[in-house]
């Protein structure tokens, strides 16, 4: 049992690699954006949104697949669609409406590995081990974006279209997932009398699927605005925000694999202090007057994705029965990725609208500071609610 649940460790940690590889270009968007002078801004920022509303259909299905086929087999697949979608495009640099359909394809193998590592997560583990394997996932997450923006980022000042060569990272997630993992059975769905199981949400379930859905379209200003934001502000080149969202990753990766220890200290809290966390990132780089104080800005953010983020699955897992908890997480992953989907069409006109024309990408982040914090207010509430009744107990 104990060499079993380490080879499910390391193979969810791998299929990590891929969770966050929507955003692995970012920091090469206004250098891609200036090779399709054509394109603007809202269309470029596509690249990322199209993927994320091909994950949002894909995480439903994967939701009912795991019911019947193996997260084994699945998890396969989609090792299969990052590698092509991801890859195909450096080769496609005359088309940027293939490049958007090989997104799409990418986008698909990301939400079969956002849903698939989380659900392996709740089915193999509980209590603090949970919350540590679940650390550990968000910390390698960004570990393997912080490798793909970093890289990204210096690839497209050699020429644009390298950036697309960082997805090559899940091969290594691929040879995980056939040589590593193992092929667990899959229920039938029978309980012990023979009746059939049915998915059962509760009201807690969809409020968390709202919280995602909000916190989410605060998280993903960083990812289509930073690019934009150095350039507007003059701070420096693609390589320089490459490098931001590598301050992002490495801030994620080390608050990741303090998660259980800040849970024991805080609590249900934990989800209100990311929040917080979050909100203060995007005031300190929309004030930044240089690149190192972007960078401690980009460090924070990332500390808080991995701070609220755990927490979310992990509540979310708590609110259902126990087959009825894949179905939970791939609404609550549904949310996200929809979050993010729907950000630049939000964002845009309000920043338009409340910019002078020349500081749309600033109002963009105090924006979403602003949103980061109302949401950090609300759910801290709950979070002191369940602290005391858990102290109760």
């Amino acid at each position: 049992m104990g060499n079993m649940k380490s080879r499910i460790k390391l193979s969810v940690y791998a299929i990590a690699l891929m969770m966050m590889g929507v955003i692995g270009i970012t920091s090469a968007l206004a250098t891609i954006g200036a090779n399709f002078p054509e394109a603007s801004q809202t269309m470029v920022q596509n690249l990322i949104a199209i993927p994320c509303f091909a994950i949002i259909p894909t995480t439903i299905i994967v939701g009912k697949l795991m019911e019947t086929v193996p997260k084994k087999v699945i998890a396969a697949i989609g090792a299969v669609c990052f590698l092509t979608g991801g890859i195909v495009p450096a080769f496609a640099t005359s088309s940027f409406a293939f490049i958007l359909v090989m997104r799409a394809v990418l986008g698909v193998g990301v939400g079969i590995a956002q849903v698939v590592s989380t659900a392996l997560v709740a089915d193999n583990f509980t209590g603090e081990e949970q919350q540590k394997v679940q650390g550990t996932l968000q910390a390698s997450q960004m570990g393997g974006i912080a490798v793909m923006v970093f890289v990204g980022g210096w690839l497209a000042d050699i020429q644009w279209n390298y950036v697309f060569y960082v997805h090559i990272l899940a091969v290594v997630t691929l040879l995980a997932i056939l040589f590593v993992l193992p092929m667990q059975n899959v229920g039938a769905g029978k309980g012990e009398a023979g009746e059939k199981h049915s998915v059962r949400l509760t009201k807690a379930t969809w409020l968390w699927v709202l919280f995602m859905f909000c916190i989410f379209i605060s998280v993903q200003v960083y990812s289509i605005f930073l690019s934009f934001l150095v350039q507007e502000r003059g701070l420096g080149t693609a390589a320089d925000s490459g490098l931001g969202l590598a301050f992002f990753a490495i801030g994620g990766v080390v608050m990741g694999l303090l998660y259980s220890s800040l849970v024991k200290v805080s609590g249900k809290c934990s989800v209100a202090i990311g929040c917080f966390m979050l909100s203060a990132s995007y005031f300190i780089m929309a004030y930044a007057p240089n690149m190192a104080l972007c960078h401690v800005g980009s460090l924070l953010l990332g500390m808080a994705v991995s701070t609220i983020v755990p927490g979310i699955m992990i509540y979310t897992g708590q609110t259902v029965d126990a087959f009825s908890v894949g179905m939970a997480i791939s609404l609550v992953t549904c949310a996200q990725n929809f979050g993010q989907c729907v950000c630049a069409y939000i964002v845009n006109p309000l920043a338009a609208l409340f910019s002078d024309g020349a500081n749309m990408n600033f109002v963009a982040f105090m924006i979403a500071g602003l949103l980061a914090g109302a949401l950090a207010a609300i759910i801290l509430v709950w979070g002191i609610r369940g602290n005391r009744a858990d102290s109760i107990k």
